[in-house]
C-alpha cells in the first residue's frame, strides 16, 4: 500500500515535468552529452600515456596535443554543463511555479469546512516550501538518476572492454550497497514526513505571533510565545537530526563500500601489470579513473535516495490538499438566480458542524422580500450559522434554504454569492489602497460612486483625511486602521455592491454610539427594498427590523416586531431590559 502511494505521487509529479517535452528533452540531452564526453575522457588519457611510456615525450609535440585535446573535452563538457543548467532552471521554476498555482487554485475553491480544521501557517508551509522539496526530488532526481545510469552503463561497457577481470572486482560491493539503500529508504521517508510537520507547526506558530502582535504586547505575552517557539523550534531540531543522523551512517557507508571496490582494483591491477604484458600502465591509470567514475555515480544514486524520500513525504503533503474533497460544489444544471423575488426560506433546516453538536435543529422561518429581519439571542445560539448557510459556506444537513422557490444547492456559488452583500464583525480588507479595496465590489465603478458610498457608510471624513486620500495603502488586513474605520470601509463596499440581499453580522459592533446614529442612516439606505438579515447585540440595531427572530441554542424561542415581542415579556424583553437599564453612580 505504502510504495504503491509512493509511485502515485512520483507518477503525479512527474505529469508536471512531462507538460514541458521539450525542456525536458533537452535538459536530459544536454545531459548525456556531458556522460558521453565525461566517458571518453580516460580513453585518451590512456592512449596519451601509453605513447608517452612506449615511445617517450619525442619531439613531436605528441604530449601538448594530448593535453590540448583533454582540455577541450573538459570545456565542451563545461559548456553543455553550463547550458544544462539554464535549460534545468527554467524548467525547475515552471513547475514549481504550476505546483503552486494548482494549489491556490485548490484553495480558492475549498469550503470554509476544510480552514476550520487546519492551521494557515501549515497550509502556507505545504505551498511554498514542500513544493519546493518535491520539486528538487523529482527534477533533480530525474536528471542526476538519468545521468547516473548512463554514466553506469558507458562506464561499465568501458571498463569490460579494457578488462573484465577487473571489472568483475568493481561489482563486488554493489549487493551490499543495494541492502544498506533499501534499508535506509525505509525508514527516510517517514523521518521526513516528521520534519516536514513539525515545519508546518513551527511555521503556524511564526504566522500566530505574526498576525496576532499586538494582543502579544497588551497581554505582555512574549515569553509564552518564546516559549511555544523554543518548544516546536526544538522538535523540529530533534527530528531533523534523526533524519539527518540516519544519513550520517548511510552516506559515509556507502562511500567507505564502494572505497573497498577502489582497493580492489589496485591490488588486482598492481599484479597484472607484473604478471601480464599485455596490460599496460596506460590502462591500469584509466582503469583506475572508470572505477572512480563508475563509484560517483553509485554514491549519486544512494543520494538521490535521501532526496527522494524527502521529496515524498513533502508531495503527500502537498497532495493531500490537492485531493481534498470541494465538498461545496455548483450544481451540474445549475438554476438561474431569481430576477424579482428575494425573499429567503429556512424549511426545516438541521446543521451541526464536525466537531460540535447540533447548532440548529429544524429550523423554520422567513425572510420576506424587502424586508428587514434580525436575529437575536445569547452567544453559539446559531446566528452567524444562519449567514452561512444562506452564503452556502456550509451545506445543511436536513432541509433546505430557498431564495425565491430555489434552492440554493442548485444556484451557481458565483451567482448566489455575487448577489449578497456581506458586512460581518470581523472585517477583511487586503493590503492595497482603501480605492482598490472599494473596487472589489465594483470594479468599473467611478470616482464619484466611490466617493458617494464613502459619504454614505460615514467613511469619506477620514479617508480624505488620509496621507494619500483612497490611494493610501492600508497594510495587511487593513491594520493602519482602526475597527471602526474598517467597519465602515466594508460598509461602504456594500454600499457600491447593491446587492438585492444584504446580511450585516454585527456591522456596527466595533464603533462608538455616535458613530452608530450616523451609520444607522446608511444602513438604512443600504437596506431599503432590500431583502436584509441583520445580525446584532444592540437594541439600536434591531429594534426598526420589520420582523425580530430570538434564536436560542437552534431554536426559535419568540419572533415577530418589537412592540409585539417586548409586549410579550419573554426572552426579547428581557433582551431590551438588559440594555435599556443603568447603575446609577452613588452619591456621598
Amino acid at each position: 500500500m505504502k510504495e504503491s502511494k509512493n509511485k502515485k505521487v512520483i507518477t503525479r509529479v512527474s505529469i508536471y515535468l512531462l507538460e514541458h517535452k521539450f525542456l525536458f528533452g533537452l535538459t536530459l540531452s544536454l545531459a548525456c552529452g556531458m556522460t558521453l564526453l565525461s566517458v571518453s575522457v580516460p580513453s585518451v588519457i590512456q592512449k596519451v600515456l601509453d605513447e608517452i611510456f612506449n615511445e617517450g615525450l619525442g619531439e613531436g609535440g605528441f604530449l601538448a596535443r594530448g593535453l590540448g585535446l583533454i582540455a577541450c573535452l573538459f570545456l565542451l563538457k563545461e559548456t553543455l554543463n553550463c547550458f544544462r543548467i539554464r535549460v534545468n532552471n527554467k524548467l525547475e521554476q515552471k513547475v514549481i511555479f504550476k505546483l503552486r498555482k494548482d494549489l491556490h487554485d485548490k484553495l480558492l475553491n475549498l469550503p470554509i469546512s476544510f480552514y476550520d480544521r487546519r492551521k494557515s501557517g501549515d497550509i502556507s508551509s505545504r505551498v511554498v516550501e514542500d513544493v519546493q522539496s518535491v520539486e528538487r526530488a523529482i527534477l533533480d532526481g530525474t536528471e542526476q538518476g538519468v545521468v547516473a545510469v548512463l554514466t553506469l552503463i558507458g562506464v561499465t561497457i568501458m571498463m569490460f572492454f579494457q578488462e573484465p577481470r577487473l571489472a568483475f572486482l568493481v561489482f563486488l560491493p554493489l549487493p551490499v550497497l543495494a541492502v544498506m539503500a533499501f534499508r535506509y529508504s525505509k525508514v527516510s521517508k517517514r523521518n521526513w514526513r516528521l520534519v516536514r510537520e513539525a515545519s508546518g507547526d513551527l511555521n503556524s506558530i511564526l504566522v500566530e505571533d505574526i498576525q496576532g502582535n499586538r494582543l502579544i504586547h497588551a497581554f505582555a505575552l512574549q515569553k509564552r510565545e518564546q516559549s511555544r517557539f523554543h518548544k516546536i523550534g526544538k522538535e523540529v531540531e530533534r527530528r531533523s537530526l534523526q533524519a539527518m543522523y540516519r544519513w550520517s551512517i548511510q552516506g559515509p557507508g556507502a562511500s567507505f563500500t564502494s572505497s573497498l571496490g577502489i582497493l580492489a582494483v589496485v591490488g588486482m591491477g598492481a599484479y597484472l601489470l607484473e604478471t601480464d604484458a599485455n596490460f599496460t600502465t596506460g590502462q591500469f591509470f584509466a582503469f583506475l579513473l572508470y572505477a572512480n567514475m563508475f563509484y560517483e555515480p553509485v554514491r549519486q544514486l544512494v543520494s538521490i535516495n535521501n532526496l527522494v524520500s524527502a521529496g515524498k513525504a513533502s508531495g503527500e503533503r502537498v497532495f493531500e490538499i490537492l485531493d481534498a474533497d470541494v465538498q461545496i460544489q455548483n450544481p451540474s444544471q445549475a438554476t438561474p438566480f431569481p430576477c424579482s423575488d428575494h425573499s429567503i426560506v429556512f424549511d426545516s433546516v438541521s446543521f451541526s458542524y464536525d466537531t460540535r453538536a447540533s447548532i440548529v435543529t429544524d429550523l423554520d422561518f422567513s425572510l420576506q422580500h424587502g424586508s428587514t429581519t434580525a436575529l437575536v439571542g445569547p452567544t453559539g445560539a446559531g446566528k452567524s450559522t444562519v449567514a452561512n448557510l444562506i452564503l452556502r459556506y456550509y451545506d445543511v444537513e436536513e432541509g433546505a434554504v430557498r431564495i425565491g422557490d430555489t434552492d440554493v444547492r442548485d444556484l451557481r456559488l458565483k451567482d448566489l454569492r455575487s448577489q449578497i452583500g456581506m458586512v460581518s464583525q470581523d472585517p477583511f480588507l487586503f493590503d492595497a489602497s482603501v480605492k482598490e479595496n472599494l473596487l472589489l465590489a465594483e470594479p468599473t465603478a467611478l470616482e464619484s460612486d466611490l466617493q458617494n458610498a464613502l459619504e454614505v457608510a460615514h467613511a469619506w471624513n477620514f479617508v480624505k483625511k488620509l496621507p494619500d486620500g483612497w490611494d493610501t495603502l492600508i497594510g495587511e488586513k487593513g491594520v493602519r486602521l482602526s475597527m471602526g474605520e474598517k467597519q465602515r470601509l466594508t460598509l461602504a463596499r456594500a454600499i457600491l455592491k447593491a446587492p438585492p440581499i444584504v446580511i450585516l453580522d454585527e456591522a456596527t459592533s466595533s464603533v462608538d454610539v455616535e458613530t452608530e446614529r450616523g451609520i444607522q442612516n446608511a444602513l438604512a439606505t443600504l437596506t431599503k427594498d432590500r431583502t436584509t438579515l441583520v445580525i446584532a447585540h444592540r437594541l439600536s440595531t434591531v429594534r426598526d427590523a420589520d420582523k425580530i427572530i430570538f434564536l436560542e441554542k437552534g431554536k426559535i424561542i419568540e419572533q415577530g416586531s418589537h412592540n409585539q415581542l417586548v409586549g410579550l415579556n419573554g426572552a426579547y424583553a428581557k433582551f431590551c431590559k438588559y440594555q435599556e437599564n443603568f447603575i446609577p453612580e452613588k452619591t456621598n
